[in-house]
């Protein structure tokens, strides 16, 4: 049974760490230039702030992962003991994921609930999910190998020349992506860089990068004939 004073140094520990997360997450969305709002009156949100940019809001839960996974769950202590409760898919959009370790936050989408995503290339053959691929807001990401790190499992040891790396492509700059999208269509960006379409969609969204509206290269084309 655990005692009063027990479920208070709990709930004192677990805020503590909830409170860095939350920081360290505002600070590095501050710096992507996103934002922040965070709720004044009501404190029993199953989000801790929203992030805003682009006419978009994004509902945050910020979680500290010492043992990098994301946890699934709510905790809270009250006079009747310790309570907890599921996190559902509609409770938020995406999880702001402190990792001590490497001290970066992560933002893995609500589905990536109770998974765990690695910070350093584990010696197995699993497949796992790989931080570099959620720093920014992630619906989707592969699950690595550690062939693609270069790692040998019989030696144990790492071939930085064989390591492909997570991103294998340089993200151009805000003022170049942004004089790119004017000059050409997004097809003919993602084909110059050698990545997707959606690739190229993700680098505008996370810059705040303005397009040109619909039907803008076909006109451009008409002018031309």
């Amino acid at each position: 049974m655990i005692t009063s004073f027990e479920g208070s140094f709990l709930l004192h520990h677990t805020k503590n760490k909830g409170d860095i997360a939350a920081t360290k997450a505002i600070a590095d969305l501050t710096l992507k230039g996103y934002l922040i709002l965070t709720p004044v009156v009501c404190e029993h949100l199953p989000f801790d702030f929203v992030a805003y940019k682009d006419n978009k809001f994004y509902r945050i839960q910020a979680k500290y992962a010492g043992d990098n996974r994301v946890v699934n769950r709510t905790i809270w202590v009250d006079k009747k003991g310790i309570h907890q409760k599921k996190y559902q898919v509609g409770d938020f959009d995406y999880y702001a994921v402190y990792l001590p370790d490497i001290d970066k936050v992560v933002y893995p989408s609500v589905n990536f609930s109770g998974c765990y995503i690695t910070t350093k290339v584990p010696n197995s053959a699993t497949p796992f999910y790989w931080w570099e691929d959620f720093i920014d807001f992630t619906e989707d990401a592969p699950k690595r190998t550690y062939k693609e790190f270069g790692v040998d499992l019989t030696t144990r040891k790492v071939n930085l020349d064989s390591r492909i790396h997570t991103r294998k492509v340089k993200r151009p700059s805000k003022a170049e992506l942004q004089k790119l999208v004017w000059e050409k269509p997004t097809t003919q960006i993602a084909k110059d860089f050698g990545v997707s379409d959606k690739a190229v969609e993700k680098w505008c969204k996370v810059y705040g990068v303005e397009k040109p509206p619909r039907g803008y290269w076909v006109k451009k084309v008409y002018e031309k004939i």
